[in-house]
């Protein structure tokens, strides 16, 4: 007769299961630490309940669609299947309008792990790390189809670069110091300093570096954007900080092999985001579709080419 496996065993995978989709949220700001996870998750429930059960249930349908395509066990348990749909299932929550969102916000999460499964078997294997790649997907197509369809619909208050928008309000004084923490919170989409601060502390949590080396990228982008003339209701939201964070986290931590790490390179690709983030949303305006995190991606991937290519540099 078949053994029922004993209580211990399930317990174990329920603390397993939940440990994942934890890190599934740390992976997002690039750091492996369940606790740090917990305490985004707390950020942005404090937020929106609703939301954060939302983010929270994304993120276990990515890791249990990770399991069940066979992906890597390693991976599975560190939250790398799982932290796209966490932004996934958050965007469709929060881009979109209507009673069935939420189970969109399922289907989107389940989506982005699948894609993360099938790309990290087709792209890693070159050394291209995929970061945020399927969430900036999935969410522009999402917000596309909403244009062809009567299921889904936009919520044009939210999305930045909606048409209906495209004269932001230019009235209104930066403050440096709310548009820095509330750049942190735009990482998740979330215009909040209690959720910004809270993710500046799990950063912390996980390594005084990558406190130090977000409230670095978030000021030198601040200062850029403020520099550029960017509008002060963006600079406020912090809408040209939360790609900043990312890139100096992953360009002078994360994907930085030398011994001695220094922010300088980091520095750099932060200040880069700007400008290409102010571009992006120029090209996307006509489409209807923000930014995301896609200039994090395209400077990543290529001060990650550059020390490849000039090692020396």
């Amino acid at each position: 007769m078949r053994q029922i496996n004993s209580n211990p065993t399930l317990l174990n995978k329920f603390i397993i299961l939940n440990s994942a989709s934890l890190k599934g949220f740390s992976q997002v700001i690039l750091v492996d630490n369940a606790f740090s996870g917990f305490l985004i998750l707390m950020g942005i429930t404090l937020h929106s309940p609703f939301l954060g059960l939302m983010a929270f249930l994304s993120s276990i349908i990515g890791t249990l669609t990770a399991q069940y395509c066979g992906g890597d066990h390693s991976l599975i348990r560190a939250g790398i299947y799982s932290f796209n749909s966490v932004l996934s299932g958050m965007a469709a929550v929060l881009f979109l309008t209507g009673g069935n969102r939420w189970l969109i916000a399922l289907i989107a999460a389940a989506i982005a792990a699948l894609s993360m499964a099938i790309l990290t078997k087709w792209i890693a294997k070159w050394g291209i790390p995929i970061l945020t790649v399927p969430f900036v997907f999935i969410t522009w197509i999402g917000l596309l189809v909403t244009y062809r369809t009567d299921v889904l619909h936009m919520d044009p208050g939210f999305v930045i670069s909606s048409p209906a928008r495209w004269n932001l309000q230019t009235e209104g004084t930066p403050t440096l110091l709310v548009g820095l923490i509330k750049g942190i919170g735009e990482v998740f989409i979330i215009d909040s300093l209690l959720t910004g601060s809270l993710i500046l502390v799990g950063l912390f949590l996980a390594g005084w570096r990558f406190g130090v080396y977000a409230i670095i990228g978030t000021f030198v982008s601040w200062l850029a954007a403020y520099f550029m003339g960017v509008d002060a209701q963006s600079l406020n939201l912090g809408l040209y900080n939360y790609n900043a964070v990312l890139t100096i986290i992953a360009v002078s931590l994360v994907f930085d092999n030398k011994p001695e790490k220094t922010p300088l390179t980091g520095i750099v690709a932060a200040t880069l985001t700007v400008p290409i983030t102010a571009g992006l949303e120029f090209l996307l305006d006509p489409l209807g579709l923000p930014a995301l995190t896609f200039p994090f991606i395209l400077c990543t991937w290529l001060f990650i080419a550059a020390r490849k290519l000039f090692p020396k540099i």
